[in-house]
């Protein structure tokens, strides 16, 4: 409700985000007192807090630290609010020797309410123990439950959406003969077909739902992995993102913030793809955005419209797998020259560059077939298997086996073998 109140009628709001630093090494010093010192870190500081804000300004508790809304500050006012209670926080912690390391990092900013409220979304408790000031997490969806890991309890509903749910699409390697991946999107029913991602939308242009959309797909993603993860089984992630959500420095480091969730140890599992990127955007931008993220996944997938077949503009950004989707008015029938064509030349590119490509919304096997030939190696689409809730782990897959699926029995004669 206070969260509810603190946004109401505002189209923008003075944020201030305080956030806890060197959190593990406290804890590892902590050893089996960390979880009474972690539950007084919070309360104290929430305490701490509270006192020095105005009655109408609002506090809520998220990952590492905290959110605050200004009722009144704004601008330098508020700037200097956020580091007046930080360095005050940091001075009373010095006091005390199990928490002499904890350092505090500090910003104030305005934001639009949609913005804060994908931020409050993607930073929700890492602890389920410790509750979130004015039940900002229950308005927010709640949290993960006790047995979820660190890496996953940011994960949580935010509010309504254009999409109906978020679905993992199996991927086919050729080279492997396998489903190595799964391409984790928002999906939306519309008169009965689905539409995915940012097809989703009512509106062409939305950067809000756009960062929404992609920070709620990158925690599914988390939450999907270690659901097989803790099954014992293994599969690779694909989470896409729009360009514009890493363009700007404050944008890429809340995503990022997402991302950085995850160990070390397990982001090999992920593959990060940009989509929509701009025809025009600046080679010098691309690889440093590019590169940014190589950290937090395996690989960089580049999500390029159909058709497109020149890559030079990507030399030297690390991207390491080119993609495409095959437009539904392709997707049937017999498969044209113009097609093989416009495949062979994304794939010949790609290889030029030392990198392999991808292929989106397969829907018959013809076209599977002539773009093996191709070369392409990975595939998603009706025609490699139905949307998931949630993943499954690698298995092995015939190019043989996803075709006699797919024709009828009467065409079976007709098979192409590979």
């Amino acid at each position: 409700m206070k969260l509810k109140l603190a946004l109401a009628g505002r189209a923008k709001v003075e944020m201030g985000q305080l956030q806890f630093l060197n959190l593990e090494e406290v804890k590892q010093r902590a050893g089996s007192d960390w979880e009474h010192l972690r539950t007084k870190i919070y309360d104290v500081s929430a305490h701490f807090i509270e006192k020095r804000l105005d009655r109408d300004d609002v506090v809520f508790r998220c990952q590492g630290g905290f959110l605050i809304i200004f009722g009144v500050l704004s601008g330098d006012d508020a700037a200097e609010k956020v580091a007046e209670i930080t360095a005050e926080l940091c001075t009373f912690f010095l006091g005390d020797r199990a928490l002499e390391s904890l350092k505090l990092g500090a910003e104030s900013r305005s934001v639009s309410t949609e913005e804060f409220l994908e931020i409050i979304a993607s930073t929700q408790p890492d602890e389920p123990e410790t509750r979130a000031m004015g039940s900002a997490e229950a308005e927010m969806g709640g949290e993960a439950g006790p047995t979820s890991p660190r890496w996953t309890a940011a994960a949580s509903k935010s509010r309504a959406t254009p999409w109906d749910e978020i679905v993992f699409k199996p991927c086919w390697d050729a080279r492997m003969n396998a489903i190595t991946h799964h391409l984790c999107v928002a999906r939306r029913m519309v008169n009965g077909w689905p539409a995915y991602g940012r097809d989703t939308f009512s509106v062409l242009d939305s950067r809000p739902l756009n960062r929404l959309l992609d920070h709620s797909v990158a925690i599914a993603a988390q939450r999907g992995f270690q659901r097989v993860h803790t099954s014992g089984g293994n599969c690779g992630i694909i989470i896409p993102v729009h360009y514009d959500t890493i363009s700007s420095l404050s944008e890429r480091m809340s995503y990022f913030a997402i991302l950085q969730s995850v160990p070390v140890p397990i982001r090999r599992h992920f593959q990060l793809r940009i989509d929509a990127i701009p025809a025009g955007a600046p080679e010098a931008q691309m690889q440093e955005l590019f590169r940014s993220m190589m950290p937090f996944g395996s690989k960089i997938i580049a999500r390029l419209p159909y058709g497109v077949a020149d890559l030079r503009r990507f030399e030297g950004s690390g991207v390491s797998v080119f993609g495409t989707e095959i437009p539904h008015r392709l997707g049937d029938g017999e498969v044209s020259s113009s097609t093989v064509q416009a495949v062979l030349g994304l794939v010949t590119a790609a290889q030029d560059m030392k990198a392999e490509t991808f292929l989106t919304q397969v829907e018959n096997a013809s076209l599977l077939g002539a773009s093996v030939s191709a070369g392409v190696r990975l595939f998603s689409g009706d025609l490699i298997g139905a949307d998931q809730s949630m993943p499954a782990p690698a298995r092995p897959l015939e190019f043989n086996d996803i075709v006699h699926r797919a024709r009828p029995p009467d065409d079976q004669a007709n098979v192409v073998h590979i």
